[in-house]
């Protein structure tokens, strides 16, 4: 029985680690779960050791495309 692991079921931090848009969810779950306290938010993702989350869209996901244009 040594090598059982234990998972945490964190709600807040799966919430925030399975968003796309960290800086939105960040203030939604300011907003549900501390009473719209961002500091607060701050404080408990420090203390659960999550680095910075700050990553947006990344621009090369797509290609822009010229539009076609026909003439009749």
């Amino acid at each position: 029985m040594d090598n059982i692991t234990y998972i945490t079921k964190d709600p807040i931090l799966n919430e925030l680690n399975n968003s796309v848009d960290k800086e939105s969810t960040k203030k939604m779950i300011a907003f549900k779960h501390f009473n719209n306290n961002l500091s607060l938010l701050d404080d408990y993702l420090q203390a659960n050791n999550v680095s910075k989350t700050t990553n947006k869209l990344n621009n090369n996901l797509y290609t822009k495309k010229t539009q076609l244009e026909f003439s009749f």
